[in-house]
C-alpha cells in the first residue's frame, strides 16, 4: 500500500511540477496508463476499450460516456456511484491521476469485475498470470470468509442447543 500511495503522490507531483492541469493528448494518457499499470496489463486493455486512452474530450472537458454520459474519464468510472467513494479516498476521478488511482483501488478490491460490461473487448486477451493469481486470491478470501461465518453460526447453534438441555 505504501508503494501505491507513493506512486500516486509522484504522479500528482509530476503533473503539478510540469504545470499540467490536464493531459489532453491520448498518446500522453496512454503512456501514463501503460506506466501506471505496468504490473496489470489487463488494466491497460480495459482503458483502451473503455476510452481509447482518453481522459478528456476534444474540447478539453472531462470525457463522459455511457448511459446518460454518466461514465467519467479514461476508465469510464460511473460517476454517480464512484465519485463520492473516490473523493473519500482522496481521488478526483475527473483528473487523470485520480482516475488512474481510483481504478487501481477498484482493481485491487474487485479485480476486473467493475469493467465486465466491456469484457467482450478486453476479455479477448489472455489473462496474465498475475491477473489469474489476483482472481484466485479474491476467491480464496471470499471462501475463507464464508467458512468463518459458517463456523460462527455452527458454534452459536451448538451453544444454543446446549443451553436448552
Amino acid at each position: 500500500m505504501y508503494k501505491f500511495t507513493l506512486l500516486c503522490f509522484c504522479i500528482i507531483v509530476c503533473f503539478a511540477a510540469c504545470g499540467a492541469t490536464q493531459v489532453s493528448a491520448s498518446s500522453d494518457v496512454e503512456a501514463s496508463v501503460r506506466e501506471f499499470f505496468v504490473q496489470a496489463p489487463v488494466m491497460i486493455e480495459i482503458a483502451r476499450c473503455e476510452s481509447k486512452f482518453r481522459q478528456f474530450a476534444d474540447d478539453g472537458s472531462v470525457l463522459r460516456g455511457g448511459w446518460n454520459d454518466g461514465m467519467v474519464g479514461v476508465f469510464q468510472l460511473y460517476g454517480s456511484v464512484h465519485t463520492r467513494i473516490a473523493t473519500s479516498l482522496g481521488y478526483d476521478i475527473e483528473t487523470l491521476a485520480g482516475n488512474l488511482a481510483y481504478a487501481k483501488h477498484l482493481y485491487t478490491q474487485a479485480g476486473t469485475t467493475p469493467w465486465n460490461s466491456s469484457k467482450s473487448c478486453w476479455g479477448k486477451t489472455i489473462l496474465p498470470e498475475s491477473e489469474k493469481v489476483l482472481l484466485l486470491q479474491k476467491r480464496v478470501k471470499e471462501l475463507t470468509n464464508l467458512l468463518v461465518e459458517l463456523q460462527k453460526k455452527t458454534k452459536a447453534a451448538k451453544a444454543k442447543a446446549k443451553g436448552r438441555k
